[in-house]
């Protein structure tokens, strides 16, 4: 008991190492790309922050209704009297460790449930890992850096950046909802009995992202309304009258739904009906991957760049992402991402912004948290195999490359050391 209380100890000081390096690396990271003269992302987002006030707000709202990191910055600028690329930089820095430290906990309660032991200092490291993973970059493939390929972390998009702590939260909290409604124990909330609490809880942390950035849910609610007619499929089937239960779980996990996919609805009105948005562009349904096609020399190639790591996870263990919850979610997530992003596009002149790839990169990032989970599980794993050994020995290898990919984009040491 005395071990396993000093190994926790163990990897908590070892998270909070890593996610302290992370914080620095990305808040100077951010300062960097703001200083720079080539433009990104984050030069329209911090102006929109530091010019954001009572009589600017409709029309800073318009082009983006999702404020959540430019209100940040601006708490940050008036509260702490900090310049607006530093609150930019420091907010940048505390949703990325925000981030971290969630994919932390996911992992570590992964392991703790459906494997033997404790999580131990892998848990943490494999968080860190997570933090500046990136595609798989090859020179003589891509003409610019992961051109045509996509990653679980968007280090120029500050949106995309406070989307994702909140997201990974309500999918913890979704996978316990459906624990619970199945008569099974809650993986990630210990000993939780009260319901109506987590269906809130889920319902902050869902409105929450996407007030950050509305791509979540729009992978996340159709992916959920699938993985549940499949569930009451299966209850009609057995004639048995369970499927009462499988239709009073929906219609309670969609009131708790309602407030966020009220918002969803009318960030898209403020982008296509009220002058948000470019006049020229509008959603339309195209031919397969023709934004992807844009940029990408072979959408198949670049798909094993930008998912070596997770398709390695599942080929090796399919069983347990198709036998568990949160590895049924994460793949349905996933595939309804890449479904949206494979016919939607923005037309006119945003065509070639592949805004809905965001919804594809959602789903990867629940494919790549989960994925990590079983990685770690099998490095604790006592039990001999050589399959097991393998999977462990190149998991942990194509990690690594990913994560010096993520290294090699943002080459932190030019502004570092």
């Amino acid at each position: 008991m005395e071990a396993t209380k000093n190994q926790n100890r163990v990897k908590y000081a070892v998270a909070a190492v890593l996610a302290t390096i992370l914080f620095v690396i990305i808040y100077k990271y951010t300062l960097n790309e703001i200083k720079s003269d080539t433009y990104v992302d984050i030069h329209d987002h911090i102006w929109q922050a530091e010019h954001l006030n009572l009589e600017t707000f409709q029309m800073i709202w318009l082009q983006r209704p999702y404020m959540l990191w430019h209100l940040s910055v601006k708490v940050f600028a008036d509260f702490l009297v900090m310049p607006w690329d530093e609150a930019g930089a420091l907010a940048n820095g505390l949703y990325s460790v925000l981030n971290m430290l969630i994919c932390f906990f996911i992992v570590d309660r992964i392991v703790e449930k459906r494997g033997k032991g404790s999580s131990g200092v892998a848990a943490a490291a494999v968080s860190g890992l997570l933090s500046f993973s990136m595609p798989m970059y090859l020179r003589w493939y891509n003409t610019y850096h992961y051109e045509g390929q996509y990653g679980i972390n968007a280090f120029f998009n500050p949106t995309h950046i406070a989307a994702k702590p909140f997201g990974l939260l309500s999918f913890f909290l979704a996978v316990d909802l459906i624990l619970i409604y199945r008569g099974k124990e809650t993986l990630f909330c210990k000993r939780e009995k009260n319901k109506k609490r987590l269906y809130v809880f889920f319902g902050v942390a869902l409105f929450a992202s996407v007030f950050a950035k509305p791509t979540f849910l729009f992978m996340l609610l159709p992916a959920g309304v699938l993985y549940l007619c499949f569930d009451m499929g299966k209850a009609l089937l057995k004639k048995d009258g369970s499927w009462k239960r499988v239709w009073g779980f929906m219609w309670r996990i969609g009131c708790a739904a309602i407030p966020s996919v009220v918002y969803l609805l009318i960030s898209y009105a403020a982008f296509y009906l009220w002058g948000g948005t470019n006049s020229d562009s509008k959603v339309a349904i195209y031919p397969i991957f023709t934004a992807w096609k844009i940029f990408s020399p072979n959408i198949f190639k670049s798909w094993v760049f930008s998912m070596a790591f997770p398709i390695w996870m599942i080929a090796t263990n399919p069983k347990y992402f198709v036998k568990n919850v949160e590895g049924q979610l994460a793949l349905t997530g996933y595939l309804v991402g890449t479904l949206e992003y494979a016919f939607l596009v923005e037309t006119g002149s945003k065509l070639e912004y592949c805004s809905f790839a965001w919804e594809m990169v959602s789903g990867m990032l629940l494919v790549w948290v989960v994925a990590a989970a079983k990685l770690v599980m099998l490095t604790y794993d006592t039990e001999q195999s050589a399959k097991r050994n393998m999977a462990v020995l190149v998991g942990w290898g194509l990690l690594m490359i990913h994560l010096f990919s993520g290294t090699y984009y943002i080459n932190p040491f030019n502004y570092i050391i």
